[in-house]
């Protein structure tokens, strides 16, 4: 038989493309850059923004108006030097024509000159052909301190004009016409500083009357403010006086109305989580009565019957495998009722009728101390009577303190605290046993199933670090219902003092 002719592996064909462009290396993304974390400012309250809406439009006018009276000044000051340098232009003009026919042309001039003196713009000198100043006026000074800065921002063109005089007026041959803008700018910085004044003045009224006004409009939201903040704490009757404005009157009764209406809730939620902690009493208290008649007479039956067999076996001379097998169903048979006993204990809401929540807690604390005598238990109890269903939360919310501290921690002393205030009845339970294993953990599954309970009631339940020496703080409060007995505070010590 032949074999199969095999075919040759025929070669890959050669790759059309470039030994550079078969591989291309990967490029890499460049890096990102890190995120930046957004700044986060200061909450600014609406009066401080209000303030400083208003002062940047003060400031804005006080700056429009300050341009406008720089502008307007400055052609005040020039309108009137320019006024007063063509007067004294036209006078010298009027002594150049006169000159000719005078008889005392020294006289003339001299007259000439003292006609300027105590002018508040114009000074005159009268200039010789050597040009020496021969004669000049005397202009009046009524600028007192004015600042040199406000004269060079405000005055104009002060160059002096020289007129030449006739062959007459020898030897003086011109006229100088000097212009001094110091007294028209004095006039404008008294117009200025009054005009600012004024403005500035009202600035600051207009200013202080928005602020009364936003202020005593803006008042009730501190009320508001506190009342939303003592709802958001459960405090739903909290209520706010309208008062302000009609629309913080508007916000403040529909403030009382949102309180108000969760208040109903609150007393809805509370009335269904009492019926439903009865109805799990009730089935708690039927279950326990169904081990304790069904169950609890089965064990009985078979402990007894279990014990027979295992005296018969003994007289009879049986084989002992019988008696050894009757003596482990006989032991069997005690722990399951034991094991009974512990779930009947467990049911049971741990409140014996006419006990009080007071002396239930002592009963309790006693039978732990019995257990546990290495630690020191200690009680600080208030007595009264706040009613069954509330009594039966706090004494549960306890009790799982307790042993949430006896399982999960090594304590030496344990701390129970019981009293009635501000309408609340506060518990709180506290160890030395080294603290949460995990900080900022809430507890297991029974405290978190007991915050529930208290939340329902209309209370609260925290359990906090205990810095030192390191422990586990439980603490809670309930609403106590309004007929409530007045509690009396007693302190009783079990096993040791108060940690």
């Amino acid at each position: 038989m032949n074999a199969p002719s095999q075919t040759p592996a025929q070669p890959f064909p050669p790759s059309p493309f470039p030994p550079t462009l078969r591989r291309a290396p990967r490029l890499r993304a460049p890096p990102r850059p890190p995120r930046r974390t957004p700044v986060s400012l200061p909450p600014v309250s609406l009066k401080t923004r209000l303030a400083a809406t208003l002062s940047a439009a003060f400031l804005a006018i006080l700056i429009i108006g300050g341009v406008l009276t720089y502008d307007q000044a400055t052609k005040n000051v020039a309108a009137e030097l320019n006024a007063a340098r063509s007067v004294a232009a036209n006078r010298v003009a009027q002594l150049v024509a006169k000159l000719p026919a005078s008889r005392d042309t020294a006289a003339e001039l001299a007259s000439f000159v003292r006609a300027f003196n105590g002018d508040r713009h114009v000074q005159v000198l009268l200039i010789d052909s050597t040009g020496a100043v021969r004669d000049l006026s005397t202009p009046a000074k009524d600028y007192g301190a004015l600042p040199d800065w406000f004269v060079r921002l405000l005055a104009p063109d002060t160059s002096t004009t020289v007129m030449p005089l006739s062959g007459a007026a020898l030897p003086m041959t011109a006229v100088a016409v000097s212009i001094d803008p110091r007294n028209e700018i004095a006039t404008s910085w008294t117009d200025l500083g009054l005009g600012l004044g004024s403005l500035v003045l009202f600035v600051l009224l207009a200013f202080a009357a928005v602020w009364v006004v936003a202020d005593r409009a803006l008042r009730p939201l501190g009320a508001i403010q506190a009342a939303f903040a003592r709802i958001g704490t459960g405090d739903y009757a909290s209520r706010v006086a309208p008062s302000g404005p009609p629309e913080m009157r508007v916000l403040a009764t529909r403030c009382n109305e949102m309180a108000a209406r969760l208040e109903e809730i609150s007393t809805r939620n509370r009335r269904l989580s009492e019926q439903l902690l009865r109805l799990q009493d009730e089935e708690r208290a039927e279950l326990a009565r169904d081990l304790h008649d069904d169950i609890g007479p089965l064990l009985f039956a078979i402990d007894v019957d279990a014990s027979a067999i295992a005296r018969r076996a003994k007289t009879s001379g049986v084989d002992e495998t019988v008696a050894e097998r009757a003596e482990a169903i006989k032991t069997a048979a005690h722990r399951a009722r034991q094991e009974v006993r512990r779930i009947l204990s467990d049911l049971r809401p741990g409140l014996t009728p006419g006990l009080g929540l007071k002396a239930a807690i002592e009963e309790l604390v006693a039978e732990l101390s019995r257990r546990y005598p290495d630690i020191a238990f200690s009680a600080e109890l208030a007595e009264g009577d706040w009613g069954g269903p509330l009594e039966v939360l706090v004494h549960r919310a306890v009790r799982e303190g307790l042993n949430n501290a006896l399982r999960h921690g090594a304590p030496t002393r344990i701390a129970v605290r019981l009293a009635a205030t501000d309408g609340d009845l506060a518990f709180s339970v506290v160890d030395d046993g080294g603290g949460l294993a995990e900080p900022g953990s809430e507890g297991g599954f029974g405290l978190v199933g007991m915050r529930e309970r208290v939340e329902a009631a209309g209370g609260e339940l925290t359990v906090s670090q205990v810095p030192f020496p390191p422990g586990v703080r439980l603490e809670g409060r309930v609403p106590l219902p309004r007929d409530s007995a007045p509690p009396d505070a007693v302190v009783s010590g079990m096993g040791g003092d108060a940690a």
